[in-house]
């Protein structure tokens, strides 16, 4: 999961890397907490100078951003 640093400070974010927890506080003081749940990563993950030579040696690849935008 990337989440941005406004986006986390929007929320006051908490995070506990050791316990593998994100807190967030929505709706006027409301709380949501999530846990972690694999301690594996299920998606390898690689460098960027690798995927790019990947990417150059025909390998098909997926690249997203996420934006919010306040209405």
């Amino acid at each position: 999961m990337i989440l941005g640093m406004d986006w986390l400070t929007k929320y006051h974010a908490t995070i506990d890397c050791k316990q593998k927890t994100l807190a967030l506080t929505i709706f006027e003081g409301e709380s949501i907490m999530y846990k972690g749940s694999c301690p594996i990563p299920t998606v390898p993950l690689i460098s960027a100078a690798k995927s790019c030579k990947l990417v150059g040696k025909g390998y098909t690849a997926y690249f997203c951003t996420i934006e919010t935008v306040d209405t």
